[in-house]
């Protein structure tokens, strides 16, 4: 390190030995133009007092599920929520909800997300789990189990997909891009948001307020939501009632959006035609769940966003918020 550059001032970033490894020098380079001397802590043998910001990636997240950190989410949070002079925090995940966050949250440290990384696979998912469902995958799937040969006709030929009305609560990256695939593939969208005005890729948008006369007429109801006070068991057991039998139902958000054990209950008796579940209260589910032996259920463990370019989306976020941090002044 030359003269001048040991003697700018120095900040301290939290980071993972993979991304340290693999992305460290362009952090350096990034914080040297702005004037500052990084000081690289690894997760495997940094000191909290060096700590002046942190970054929990994707690759720290490996091992954990929604609710239950796993090893290197813990020694990460440790540390982080140890370090007397910690001033940001940036995470992997879109929403702030999840309770590692919570120290820092409370003392007052900025926290900032990685919003609309996962918003291309996750959307991809739901859409591709629309189309299999609506054009016949979840009985033809059954059928294959069982050496059966039986092609649907008659009534139960699929509905054409220009005739399905799909309902997508939350206009943010993940719902907006539902709702440009579903248009590309031509099924009618609805986005369900705080206000009805003009969204893009959506055929037209309603106020939450409206969302009751809504529901009767959807065959498709995504959650793409935040989980919030006013979110929180927005789908209970009168709302599910609102639904046709014929409507089927996608969570890609929040297990607590949704009253569990009256959707199961509704599907089981054939209220609803089927689900695609990628969120739950408890995660794991537990083995006991009635979701996972209803045969109109399917099921992905939390990993709709799963993408080999997952991780690198998650850095460059993080790069670009550390290169505005940078900028501000103190």
């Amino acid at each position: 390190m030359s003269g001048a550059a040991s003697a700018l001032p120095e900040l301290g970033l939290l980071l993972s030995d993979k991304v340290d490894a693999e992305h460290g020098q362009r952090l350096d380079a990034l914080a040297l133009a702005a004037g500052r001397r990084l000081r690289r802590c690894r997760v495997s043998s940094a000191e909290p007092a060096s700590i002046d910001i942190a970054f929990f990636s994707r690759d720290l997240y490996e091992g954990s599920s929604l609710r239950k950190p796993g090893p290197e989410s813990d020694a990460f949070f440790r540390l982080a929520d140890a370090a007397p002079r910690l001033r940001w925090l940036h995470v992997c995940s879109s929403g702030l909800d999840l309770p590692q966050y919570a120290s820092s949250l409370a003392r007052g440290v900025p926290v900032t997300s990685s919003t609309g990384v996962t918003a291309g696979p996750i959307a991809q998912t739901a859409v591709a789990a629309i189309l299999a469902q609506s054009r016949g995958f979840d009985r033809w799937l059954p059928s294959q189990a069982r050496r059966e040969w039986a092609p649907l006709t008659a009534a139960a030929r699929p509905a054409d997909l220009d005739t399905l009305h799909v309902l997508v609560l939350g206009a943010g990256a993940i719902g907006l891009e539902i709702g440009r695939l579903c248009k590309a593939v031509g099924l009618r969208a609805t986005a369900v948001r705080r206000e009805a005005k003009p969204t893009p890729g959506f055929h037209n948008a309603i106020a939450f307020d409206q969302l009751d006369e809504a529901l009767p007429h959807c065959d498709w109801l995504v959650l793409a939501l935040p989980l919030t006070q006013s979110t929180a068991g927005l789908m209970d057991a009168r709302r599910l009632a609102l639904l046709p039998r014929r409507a089927r139902i996608a969570n890609v958000a929040r297990g607590e959006l949704i009253d569990e054990t009256a959707l199961a209950e509704a599907l089981a008796a054939g209220h609803l035609a089927g689900a695609y579940l990628d969120t739950f209260i408890d995660e794991p589910l537990p083995a006991d769940s009635p979701l996972w032996a209803l045969p109109s259920v399917w099921i992905s463990p939390h990993n709709s966003a799963a993408s080999l370019g997952h991780e690198g989306r998650v850095v460059d976020c993080f790069t670009e918020h550390f290169q505005r941090w940078l900028q501000i002044p103190g």
